[in-house]
């Protein structure tokens, strides 16, 4: 008989799920977004032209998404917090040896590679563990988790400016390895949910039922029947003595493992073994691209990605361009990650309102013509005043679009198919961060300036808001044509009831 699935806490100790993948965000966010920084600093390091130069931002966050299958098989397989802690193991090596890269090829293994590697191990899990803690207010977990890269931003963004003023490259990334490491608190707030299970008392009748147990449960019965039969008046025995059931000998326990085996079980806990084959078969399934609507999604937020990975790679460029200093450019790229934040929050907040839900595709589709229009905007303008208006337009809206991604999903092919679209959907992000920064290095090469990446930008995004049109217009025949099924066979049983 299948044992009934457990109700998700969807709260409870799922906040402190939520703050892991918001510390999580701010981590890899801060350092992601710091590619228009990075960008300047290898520039002049190095002196490459800008396609070139672009090219270690772009495979980082390529590889990062890529990962999202497998890092997704290593935490059925295991656990969500023992794959963080390798990932956070390998970013923090890779931001060291970036301290030494001895020419600019060497940072395609230390800064593409090996940190790649380490980000994709512990962004995705991030996501699906929040899925796995919450079901009603998914929406806006997955918001305020998400919301961790605004703050990242603000915060890393500027500091990063400062390390590389202050400590020179080297010293920079050392430092930076440091804030790397703090992934390792992360993996520890990540509690394996059958673990949580455990913790909450939901094993405690099989807990309990055990030989020992048992058998002392039958005892004490044999024994209060006895009692009863004395107190009846009846004879229990010819001397009419009580006899006293002799009690099983208690069994003798397994050693207490030591402190460093228990720690070991503690840092690298592992989920169900039985649903690890089921999870690992369903991770990638290549037939969900047969549903139309979730196919043109998937095409849509890659030229979405490509677009929007560009922009925050060249801000700083364009910035600078205009006359402004390296501080200036920063402080506009800080501000646009606090109302990343803002936008990400206020998205959750309103796009699980019961009356919008079934209007979220279409407020999706909306974020996206509007961050077209920023893109063409932006590079009209030179005043410091402007451009920071512009880029928190552009951090709101992108911030809104990105974090719901996950709940877009789910309105789309249902929660039961969510960790297996969601390992294809950021395949498709992953081809987008690899085309979008050095295409659109490649015009500024080919243009002499940056206005023509942002051009190119907001063309991604037009496509990719028309895909999401006609993604809505599959979606919605799905929905009509569901309803009407079900509307028959409501027909048909009444039918059948009333013969």
């Amino acid at each position: 008989m299948e044992s009934k699935p457990k109700k998700v806490p969807d709260g409870g100790y799922g906040w402190f799920i939520v703050l892991g993948c918001f510390l999580a965000h701010v981590i890899i966010g801060g350092l992601e977004r710091n590619d228009g920084i990075y960008f300047l600093q290898f520039t002049e390091r190095y002196g490459k032209n800008a396609q070139l130069t672009s090219w270690p931002g772009a495979l980082v966050s390529t590889i990062r998404l890529f990962l999202g299958p497998l890092a997704g098989a290593l935490s059925s397989r295991y656990s969500v917090r023992t794959t963080v802690i390798v990932g956070t193991l390998f970013m923090t090596l890779g931001t060291m040896l970036n301290a030494f890269s001895p020419d600019f090829y060497f940072l395609f293994f230390s800064h593409s590679a090996l940190q790649g590697f380490g980000r994709g191990l512990m962004y995705a899990p991030s996501l699906i563990i929040v899925g796995m803690y919450f079901d009603k207010h998914r929406g806006l977990a997955a918001g305020l988790g998400c919301s961790g890269v605004g703050v990242g931003t603000f915060c890393i963004v500027p500091f990063t400016q400062w390390l590389f003023d202050t400590y020179d490259f080297q010293g920079s990334f050392l430092i930076q390895s440091a804030i790397s490491l703090n992934g390792l608190v992360v993996a520890m707030l990540y509690r394996p949910l059958s673990l949580h299970f455990k913790f909450t008392g939901q094993q405690r009748n099989k807990d309990l039922d055990t030989p020992f147990v048992t058998s002392l449960l039958s005892e004490n019965k044999e024994l209060n029947e006895q009692i009863d039969s004395i107190q009846d008046g009846s004879p229990v025995d010819e001397n009419n003595h009580l006899q006293i059931p002799s009690f099983p000998p208690r069994p003798h326990y397994v050693k207490k493992d030591g402190w460093l085996k228990s720690s070991l079980k503690i840092c690298f806990p592992k989920e169900n073994r039985k649903q690890e084959k089921e999870k690992f078969r369903h991770l990638l399934h290549l037939s969900l691209l047969k549903d139309a609507s979730f196919s043109l999604f998937c095409v849509s937020i890659m030229l979405f990605t490509s677009a929007f990975k560009a922009a925050f790679t060249f801000i700083p460029a364009l910035v600078k361009s205009k006359g402004l200093s390296d501080n200036e450019a920063a402080l506009v790229l800080s501000l646009s990650g606090v109302f990343d934040t803002l936008g990400r929050i206020v998205a959750g907040i309103i796009l699980d309102i019961p009356s919008l839900r079934q209007f979220r595709p279409v407020v999706y589709n909306f974020f996206v013509f509007c961050l077209a229009a920023v893109s063409f905007t932006m590079p009209f303008f030179s005043s410091f005043l402007w451009l920071c208006v512009l880029c928190c337009v552009y951090g709101t809206l992108s911030g809104a679009y990105i974090s719901q991604k996950s709940v877009l999903v789910v309105d789309i092919l249902g929660v039961e198919h969510l960790a297996s679209s969601f390992g294809l959907l950021i395949c498709f992000q992953a081809i987008g961060t690899c085309v979008g920064p050095p295409l659109s290095g490649a015009f500024k090469d080919a243009f002499g300036s940056y206005d023509e990446a942002f051009y190119l930008g907001g063309g991604f995004m037009i496509l990719a808001g028309l895909l999401m049109v006609l993604c809505n217009i599959f979606l919605r025949k799905k929905y009509q044509m569901k309803n009407n099924t079900e509307m028959n066979l409501a027909l048909e049983v009444k039918k059948s009831n009333s013969c």
